[in-house]
């Protein structure tokens, strides 16, 4: 007898902690109904995920779209710099180099050479400068791009996962003769104590 009702207990116990912890979604309400609606409860969730999904790669997308148009931005704002800057290191250099056939004597032109070497330096600065912004154009656009096939995707997700979410509620309706929102007011009436 003991065992029995230790029994009872136990399975009364088990059987609370499962009511504790029941969603209240479309997929759990037909799962609780019977396994001839499983399907019906396996496609929507399936729909749910896809949604879900489709979020995300929506987010993830416009994120990379964002980052891929500063980068274009920053690259382009970098190359206009830089052409400015070898311009101006372009006509200082032609300007000293003409002024080496005047000197008078070594040092003078030594002098000359090491003002040539650095303006030559800070020339290639400055197309070192148009190769960084070439590549903050470049990975701008694949940024960009990446962005767009994410956002694409995430649409399709979006868009499919909604229909199958609603094929599956459709589905369910057919067959019980009544909608989710039917049956769960139905179920959630109020008692009168």
């Amino acid at each position: 007898m003991k065992t029995v009702l230790c029994s009872l207990l136990v399975v009364g116990v088990v059987g609370l902690s499962g009511c504790a912890t029941a969603q209240n979604n479309f997929a759990s309400k037909v799962k609780a109904e019977s396994e001839k609606n499983l399907d019906v409860s396996q496609q929507w969730e399936q729909g749910q995920k896809d949604v879900k999904k489709g979020e995300d790669l929506l987010a993830d997308g416009r994120k990379a779209m964002a980052k891929g148009n500063t980068q274009i931005r920053e690259g382009e704002k970098l190359i206009s710099q830089a052409r400015e800057e070898a311009q101006k290191h372009r006509q200082s250099f032609q300007a000293m180099a003409s002024s080496l056939t005047g000197a008078q004597n070594g040092k003078r032109a030594a002098e000359i050479v090491d003002k040539l070497d650095d303006i030559a330096d800070f020339w290639e600065d400055a197309d070192d400068k148009y190769a960084d912004g070439k590549e903050l154009i470049e990975d701008g656009n694949t940024n960009v791009a990446e962005g767009q096939s994410e956002t694409e995707q995430g649409q399709s997700l979006l868009t499919s996962g909604r229909a199958r979410m609603q094929q599956a509620e459709s589905k369910y309706q057919q067959r019980t003769g009544q909608g989710l929102v039917e049956q769960m007011h139905l179920e959630e009436k109020p008692s009168n104590f």
